[in-house]
């Protein structure tokens, strides 16, 4: 169960339920930016008690902030110190395609509004401050490495930058599909 794109009280009642791991698979910590689509400790506390991870994401207006890298690796920082280096990953959520694919993907017809229609009215997910060239540039998926120099400055162990780029994932995958 992923509750990324759940309120609040979903993500509490489907942690409540479940049997197994849940994962907050995109997310931002609602303790460093006030916006709906970030999670709140009590939330992220739940989804640790299941026995998940919460990945952090790279979205610049979800990160807050200068919504650059290092805003991210603030947002690891927090969860990180606040619930354990074991309980989060990095969880991009970033749509790219390659310039080879330009005009064979078809595009389909759009049946509902788009999912921004549930957000408050006032939120600046458009605005031009949140597509500037050093959040996009420094937040690309390609700059896996870079998160890791973030980190390693920052003073994380090889163990647990090793967990958040991926070791925590592997285990919640184990756990909700074991052999």
């Amino acid at each position: 169960v992923d509750i990324a794109h759940s309120g609040r009280q979903t993500g509490l009642d489907a942690a409540a339920l479940s049997d197994r791991p849940i994962v907050i698979s995109h997310s931002c910590a609602m303790g460093l930016n006030e916006h709906v689509r970030c999670k709140d400790d009590e939330t992220i506390e739940a989804v640790i008690r299941s026995g998940g991870t919460m990945g952090i994401t790279n979205v610049p207006f979800f990160l807050g902030g200068r919504g650059d890298i290092s805003t991210m690796l603030d947002h690891i920082d927090f969860v990180a110190k606040t619930f354990g280096a074991d309980h989060i990953t990095i969880g991009t959520d970033r749509p790219y395609t390659s310039w080879q694919s330009a005009g064979e993907i078809p595009k389909t017809r759009r049946i509902r509004e788009r999912w921004e229609s549930l957000w408050p009215p006032d939120d600046r997910r458009g605005a031009s401050e949140w597509r500037q060239d050093y959040q996009v540039q420094s937040l690309a998926w390609t700059n896996w490495p870079m998160f890791t120099v973030g980190m390693v400055q920052r003073g994380y162990s090889d163990d647990d930058i090793r967990k958040i780029l991926g070791v925590n994932v592997l285990r919640v995958a184990r756990d909700v599909f074991p052999d």
